[in-house]
């Protein structure tokens, strides 16, 4: 019995940390030689194609929004721990949240670069 409830406290203390971690790394970085060049063209566009791949991973998420809300037992079974307090319509909520945020992240440093554009 002890072992269960620290097994899920454990997993909830991980999976915020780990959403957390992750949102950091939502938005990549351009390749080094571009920002060497300081090729202001290239890294506006690179940031642009970024946001896009960002918003398509946020457009996911809200499909999987929509699967979890048709079968919530669906997502009640992928867990590994068997816990019937997973909600997996706000978590994928949070990470189309954060995925838009970094699409927003992008689109802001690609307008930085073209206005560097001489």
């Amino acid at each position: 019995m002890h072992s269960i409830w620290r097994t899920r406290l454990i997993n909830m203390l991980i999976l915020p940390v780990a959403l957390g971690l992750s949102a950091c790394s939502f938005v990549a970085t351009p390749q080094d030689e571009l920002v060497a060049k300081h090729d202001h063209v290239a890294l506006a566009a690179w940031y642009e194609k970024e946001a896009a791949r960002l918003h398509e991973k946020a457009k996911e998420m809200d499909l999987m929004v929509e699967e979890y809300r048709k079968d919530p037992e669906r997502g009640r079974s992928l867990m590994s721990h068997g816990s019937s307090k997973a909600d997996f319509v706000q978590e994928c909520k949070i990470l189309a949240a954060a995925y838009r945020n970094a699409a927003r992240q992008a689109e802001a440093l690609a307008k930085s670069h073209r206005e560097l554009i001489p």
